[in-house]
């Protein structure tokens, strides 16, 4: 059966920050990547850099939950 856990509050304001901060920082430095979507080509730098990042992400958030279960 699996685990069920929820999201602190903070921790929720948190993610929703740093959401809106990238959400800003892409709109004024890059405010073309979410039409041209190059992260899709295979092969491309790109596409690595892509994936790098979301793989950043997800472990930021399973060190924010680890952290959590361990308090």
């Amino acid at each position: 059966m699996p685990e069920y856990f929820s999201i602190e509050s903070e921790q929720m304001q948190a993610l929703t920050r740093r959401v809106e901060e990238l959400r800003n920082w892409l709109k004024e430095h890059a405010p073309n990547c979410e039409v041209a979507q190059k992260h899709l080509d295979e092969g491309t730098a790109e596409q690595a850099y892509w994936h790098f990042g979301y793989l950043c992400a997800l472990r930021d958030v399973n060190s924010m939950l680890s952290q959590r279960s361990a308090e």
